[in-house]
Formats: C-alpha cells, structure tokens, sequence
C-alpha cells in the first residue's frame, strides 16, 4: 500500500514537472507562431479566412517542428524511443493540432470581429491566443496518454 502511494505521489510530481516544461515549450512555440503568423499578416494582410487559414496552418506548422525536437529532447526524454509508432503518433498528433487550431481560429476570429477592437491583426492575435491555448491543452494530453506514454509497471 505504500508503496502504490509512493508512486502515485511520484506519478504526480513527474506529470507536473512534465507540464511545467510543457508550458514552456509551449512558450517557445508560441513565439514562433505568433512571429510567423503576424510576419505573414503584416506581408500579406487580409480578412481572407481561407488565406489565414493557410497561414495560420504554416505558422503552426512551423511551431509543431520546434515542439517535437524541445518535447523529444526535454520534456518527454524518458520516454521517447524513437520508434516510427512515437514519430507516426507524433504526426498524427501535429495534424489534429493543425485542425483544431485552425477550426478554433475560424470559429473566435469571426465572434471576435464583431466586437471592433481595432485593427485586424488585434483580432487575428485574441483569435490565435485562444486557439493556441485550447489546442496547446489538447495537444498535451494526447502526447502525454498517448504519444509518450510509459508502460505500467508490474508489481
């Protein structure tokens, strides 16, 4: 019984842990998303929403690829083993990142231009913060219970 108890309270500590570098992973990524997604906004402006749709879906792109080499070689080491099942999940992973990012932006930056808070890259920005944080949250859990899982151990 202790033991089991014992390794719960580890179980938490390292899905915390995991988390908090998660989140700052997830920092990195966003500075690389935002970056690319505004440079591409600044250079092309529109209210296109297939246009932004493609570049939002190059921004996160771009994003995901520095999300596999910081959460490969950081957050989830322990448990990447550099399989083609890991690198096809994380693939997978990455193309519903893509989508539900793009469906969360194409679903707030409508709503959020209605409310006239200024220039369009306003609007683009609140839309891709809360697409971000909605398809960061997902995309955590699937790497974590899915992509990088660790076998259970037998007693």
């Amino acid at each position: 019984m202790r033991q089991t108890r014992a390794r719960l309270r580890a179980a938490g500590k390292t899905a915390w842990r995991q988390y908090g570098e998660f989140l700052t992973v997830g920092l990195m990524n966003a500075v690389v998303d935002l970056g690319v997604l505004n440079l591409l906004v600044w250079a092309w402006p529109t209210s296109d929403p297939t246009v932004l749709t493609v570049e939002n879906s190059l921004a996160v792109a771009l994003a995901i690829v520095n999300s596999y080499l910081w959460n490969t070689r950081w957050t989830f080491r322990k448990q990447v083993d550099g399989s083609s099942r890991q690198r096809l999940l994380f693939l997978l992973q990455s193309l519903l990142n893509i989508a539900i990012n793009d469906l969360a932006l194409d679903l707030t930056a409508g709503q959020v231009r209605q409310l006239h808070l200024g220039p369009a890259w306003v609007t683009v920005n609140l839309s891709k913060g809360a697409a971000m944080a909605f398809a960061s949250s997902t995309s955590f859990v699937v790497m974590r219970l899915v992509v990088f899982r660790t076998a259970p151990r037998r007693a």
